[in-house]
């Protein structure tokens, strides 16, 4: 079997090492793991810390990963391979390395057979962002546009207008990969494995059937004034998206009830979602016309909304969830 290969790039500074032990501590921990550790200087500082979680770690200080990579890098993780047999490696590259030359070496013939890549992660730093990718975007872009997850750190202290601004020109950037917002301390390190390992970001009206809907919920319905008879031959539409928005529960209620009355939305067939409502709480709610189901859950990796229905009005439909 193939040894899974996970890579943890990102910005000086924006938190690698601290994801990858909240990664160990809370759901890596029985696996045998290694680690390979790259600092740009000549001691190394984050091995240690990582050191304390009880893996295996393998540093390389004499440069960044991407100033060795033809040999240094591949002697390294052969030797990681040799020396522990290892079920996954983790790979932490310096933050001024650039990723598409780490992603070239495992993908040589002589590594390509042992591993197979799993995670590839870039965390970026939502509060910095602006700085490093107007100074040096040579090498965060290479990051971003060659991860297939990107984390974002220090959310919570950030607006949700800097957050979603942070967002838009990521996907810019990199349309395919998934971006979780949520605050580290209020997602589960499962929720983060199982999303950064789809490996591709997966569009909202597709994530529909996926939201699972618990069997016990608050009910809600409303009075029956009309009744639509939808055929098979309408042509049907969807609006989706994903938005680090905190949103008030009250206000999101009363704006299905208003597209439930106003026509001038389209036809509203159905609509999904799960947001956040306050610092501590996330909701589900699952939409058809004249009834709708509301259910507390747990933090997703980012707020999702999917309206599916006929002759939407998205633009509307946009500004009245989003405003």
């Amino acid at each position: 079997m193939s040894i899974l290969v996970d890579i943890f790039s990102g910005f000086l500074g924006a938190g690698k090492t601290t994801l990858i032990k909240k990664l160990i501590d809370e759901n890596f921990i029985k696996e045998k793991v290694a680690i390979i550790e790259n600092e740009f200087g000549e001691v190394g500082i984050d091995g240690s810390i990582l050191r304390k979680s009880n893996m295996q770690v393998k540093e390389i200080n004499a440069g960044c990963i991407c100033c060795t990579i033809n040999q240094d890098f591949k002697e390294a993780v052969g030797e990681v391979i040799d020396k522990f047999n290892p079920s996954r490696i983790i790979i932490e590259p310096s933050g001024v390395g650039k990723l598409s030359e780490i992603l070239k070496s495992l993908n040589s013939a002589d590594l390509k057979s042992k591993i197979k890549l799993n995670m590839i992660i870039a965390v970026v730093d939502a509060l910095k962002y602006k700085i490093y990718i107007s100074n040096f975007d040579e090498f965060y872009k290479n990051q971003i546009v060659n991860s297939n997850t990107i984390i974002l750190s220090r959310t919570q202290a950030a607006k949700t207008s800097q957050i979603e601004e942070v967002m838009r020109d990521i996907t810019k950037i990199n349309s395919k990969a998934v971006i979780i917002t949520t605050p580290w301390d209020k997602i589960s390190s499962s929720k983060i494995v199982e999303v950064s390992q789809m490996n591709r970001k997966i569009p909202v009206e597709e994530q529909v059937n996926l939201i699972k809907m618990p069997e016990k919920m608050t009910f809600l319905r409303e009075k029956k004034d009309n009744h639509h008879d939808h055929h098979a031959d309408e042509i049907f539409s969807t609006w989706g998206i994903e938005t680090a928005k905190v949103f008030n529960k009250k206000n999101l209620i009363e704006n299905l009830h208003h597209i439930n009355k106003n026509k001038n939305y389209g036809i509203v067939l159905r609509a999904k979602g799960i947001v956040q409502v306050d610092k501590n709480q996330w909701i589900q709610f699952d939409y058809v016309p004249d009834e709708f189901k509301v259910v507390t859950t747990t933090p997703d990796y980012t707020g999702r909304l999917c309206i599916i229905g006929s002759n939407l009005n998205k633009k509307d439909i946009k500004e009245l969830f989003l405003r």
